[in-house]
């Protein structure tokens, strides 16, 4: 059995529903909460924000993005976020518990990869999940080329 993980893009609105309207918003920017309730197996690099399906507003596919704002509620696990690069670039380590992180003062984290340096999605990884064990964890993102 695996993990049940939910992800919803808050900003731009019904961005799920019609991602094809994402590239006319004229906006860098992306609101993803995701979350999951662990069976216990818990989570290795998990995608949770695929780059390739979100679009700049000239319409190309961002190659980089920069985390201005982590918000979350972790219970019972720790979650390690990171861009999907060689080797992964580290974004935050999460313990368990309520909390914000803020990088806007510093410009956001911003991802080190290049161009053709793997994808840049950003990925998941749970330690110490436990059945019934949970994460909400709101990523605010601004998409760069």
């Amino acid at each position: 059995m695996a993990d049940l993980t939910d992800i919803h893009y808050i900003y731009p609105p019904n961005f799920q529903d019609a991602p094809n309207t994402y590239e006319h918003s004229g906006t860098r920017r992306v609101i993803v909460q995701i979350g999951c309730v662990s069976d216990g197996t818990g989570e290795t690099d998990v995608v949770k924000i695929d780059l390739s399906e979100l679009r700049m507003p000239d319409g190309t596919i961002p190659t980089r993005s920069a985390v201005e704002r982590l918000e979350y509620d972790i219970r019972g696990m720790r979650i390690g976020l990171e861009w999907d690069r060689a080797p992964h670039a580290a974004i935050a380590i999460l313990s368990e518990g309520q909390g914000f992180r803020d990088f806007r003062s510093e410009g956001g984290k911003v991802d080190p990869g290049v161009e053709g340096d793997r994808t840049g999605d950003i990925i998941l990884t749970s330690d110490d999940a436990d059945d019934g064990d949970n994460y909400d964890i709101t990523i605010w993102l601004r998409l760069k080329a």
